[in-house]
């Protein structure tokens, strides 16, 4: 017995392999996704904090006229106790 072109008998291997994952997977499933209460509120906390403003105007404008006017002190202190923190 000769066995003559291999090369078609693997490829038709293949293919018939190739078409029985396809039908493996062609199922139609789906997913399904479950968000808890905590995570929404989470996420809605979260896009408040980012809504907010790095940056309060309100306080630099207080201490700028402060600084003007010469109102402006801090203690020694504190000065040498923040330096010591970091």
């Amino acid at each position: 017995m000769k066995i003559s072109n291999i090369f078609q008998a693997t490829n038709i291997f293949k293919t018939n392999s190739n078409l029985k994952t396809q039908k493996k997977y062609n199922n139609k499933s789906t997913d399904n996704i479950r968000i808890s209460s905590e995570a929404i509120d989470f996420q809605t906390a979260l896009k408040a904090i980012n809504k907010a403003p790095d940056i309060r105007q309100d306080k630099i404008d207080d201490i700028y006229k402060k600084i003007q006017n010469g109102d402006y002190f801090i203690p020694t202190e504190k000065i040498v106790d923040k330096i010591f923190q970091n």
